[in-house]
């Protein structure tokens, strides 16, 4: 092992952290060289820097005109064309941690770590899976998961899934959490993606403390757990019902034993799905400065070894509309956009209340909810196409998903009609 992953790792010993981490995990470290040797240069090199792989031109990044054309006159150069710090813009992190801070008031007077630039959901949470779940190791999630899960969980980590019914009687099913993380070894991962897709469900207040309650009663009982929020689709709420608080801000200091790791994006709470800029914040009782500095190193040396870094443009694009005094009452007037379709598809579904043919599964936020219906789902979903010209997702043989999100307002009553006929029809 190197010697610079032996350091992080001693920096680490005595903590949750430490004991989570795979073999993938103990072996990270961010090597000292071209990005670190260039940093160092970049620093003290005045007369001369002969380090880095962009071509210069009076210490400004070469470019094309005609590419340089493509963005606004407000966009520098040095803005757009060079590489991005291996953990990201320093001002976009600290901007994400604000405004993370801000969204979430129990986070106030807790201590996390900066969060760390990736490029994605999906490239978060096959980081941190690397990084602390063990290649044939336990992980807990509901049955109700998105699919690129499948490709992180079975294909990258062959782990061992121990899988719970989301829901239960109509309910959150916090007795089969409970039994999941009870049936796991000593060492568990946790992943829990709240505004769930595919359901557009989120817990309650209530809900919300029983979830940490429970985590914090296996660690007390010394489970060591990675607990990891996939937060997506944070933010989209549209009413009191859903807890408005990631799950991230009550277990980020529960217990010595739980590791909170949380996973957001600007994807979908920024509404820029193309620029693949997401953030990997920690959390645990009892991490220094220091200790949290060692996981950032060793989330840098992930990246490093696969992405190396993220696109510079897109986090300075993303730094300075998150900067412009009308991002909150732009962004809100997007939410709210998205609420009123949520609310139309509340409405119609009550005309449809008495059908067999389809089940509304819980939701309350988000941009999607599922059915359950008595037909196959993939029978639906080419009937649906074929017939109706209508497109929806089949979630798996009897589940399909609706993304309202993605479906204009006035647009609403039509499609839940149309699908409930179809389904009415293959029933």
């Amino acid at each position: 092992m190197h010697d610079l992953a032996l350091k992080l790792n001693e920096t680490l010993n005595g903590t949750c952290a430490r004991i989570l981490l795979s073999d993938y995990g103990k072996r990270m470290y961010v090597p000292k060289g071209i990005i670190v040797q260039s940093s160092e240069a970049k620093a003290k090199a005045t007369k001369y820097n002969a380090t880095i792989g962009v071509a210069l031109e009076n210490g400004t990044a070469m470019y094309i005109p005609a590419m340089k054309a493509q963005f606004a006159e407000s966009m520098k150069p040095g803005e757009v064309f060079p590489y991005a710090p291996m953990g990201g813009v320093a001002d976009l992190r600290k901007a994400w941690k604000d405004d993370m801070y801000a969204k979430n008031p129990l986070l106030e007077g807790k201590k996390t770590s900066l969060p760390v630039v990736v490029s994605g959901l999906t490239n978060a949470l096959s980081i941190v899976c690397s990084l602390f779940l063990e290649v044939g190791g336990d992980v807990v999630l509901p049955d109700m998961y998105w699919e690129n899960y499948d490709l992180i969980l079975n294909e990258q980590r062959q782990a061992n899934r121990i899988v719970f019914p989301l829901f239960a009687d109509g309910k959150l099913n916090l007795d089969g959490f409970d039994k999941a993380i009870a049936s796991a070894g000593e060492k568990v991962v946790v992943i829990l993606n709240f505004p769930n897709n595919p359901t557009g469900y989120t817990p309650t207040d209530s809900e919300s403390d029983s979830l940490a309650a429970i985590l914090k009663k296996h660690a007390d009982a010394g489970k060591k757990i990675a607990m990891v929020t996939d937060d997506a689709y944070f933010g989209l709420f549209f009413d009191d019902e859903p807890c408005h608080q990631s799950l991230f801000a009550k277990v980020c200091d529960l217990s010595g034993n739980i590791l909170g790791i949380k996973c957001d994006a600007a994807t979908k709470e920024e509404m820029v799905w193309g620029f693949r800029v997401a953030f990997i914040t920690y959390g645990s009782k009892g991490l220094t400065d220091e200790h949290y500095d060692a996981l950032a190193q060793k989330t840098m040396g992930a990246l490093r070894g696969s992405l190396s870094s993220c696109a510079l443009p897109s986090q300075n694009i993303l730094l300075k509309g998150m900067l412009d005094p009308n991002h909150n009452a732009d962004k809100a007037m997007g939410v709210k956009k998205i609420g009123e379709r949520y609310f139309a598809l509340r409405k119609a579904l009550e005309r449809h209340a008495s059908s067999k043919a389809l089940e509304v599964v819980p939701f309350n936020s988000g941009y999607f909810m599922s059915f359950r219906c008595e037909c196959n789902a993939e029978d639906l979903r080419r009937y649906l196409l074929d017939k109706y010209q209508t497109g929806i997702i089949r979630s798996d043989d009897h589940h399909i998903r609706l993304a309202f999100a993605s479906v204009d307002l006035d647009k609403i009553d039509g499609l839940v009609d149309t699908v409930y006929k179809a389904a009415e029809e293959l029933s």
